[in-house]
């Protein structure tokens, strides 16, 4: 796809285009993203909550259809949420999430003004898919 893009490309347009990227992936907003999500998979006990937490919404969807649910899944649930909600790995990886998609929502409106129109929206329409 590289050789695409290439002949579409002027060169120098593809190497602007690749220090942006670098200097994303490099950024500490994307360095703390990262690192909150490596975290969060060693994270044994905040690991084990999100599996439970997806499990429980899954046989919650299920039962649902079966006009089945007992008040004792529900009230699991809740739980599994609150605990959620006070970990701490999961949340500065639920922050560190936040920030990142902020950064280049803000990424975007600068390329966008440069260009006078929503870049993100147009690349999106234009990929041919869906």
């Amino acid at each position: 796809m590289a050789k695409n893009i290439g002949a579409i490309l002027p060169g120098d347009l593809i190497e602007a285009t690749s220090s942006l990227a670098e200097n994303i992936v490099q950024s500490e907003v994307f360095l703390r993203f990262k690192q909150s999500n490596k975290s969060l998979q060693f994270d044994a006990e905040a690991m084990a909550l999100l599996s439970e937490f997806s499990e429980l919404q899954s046989k919650l969807r299920s039962t649902q259809l079966n006009n089945s649910i007992s008040e004792k899944d529900i009230q699991r649930l809740r739980n599994v949420q609150g605990e959620i909600l006070t970990n701490d790995s999961i949340q500065e990886k639920e922050l560190a999430e936040e920030n990142a998609v902020a950064f280049v929502r803000e990424i975007n409106q600068e390329i966008s003004g440069l260009l006078g129109f929503d870049f993100a929206t147009f690349a999106r329409r234009s990929s041919g898919c869906c």
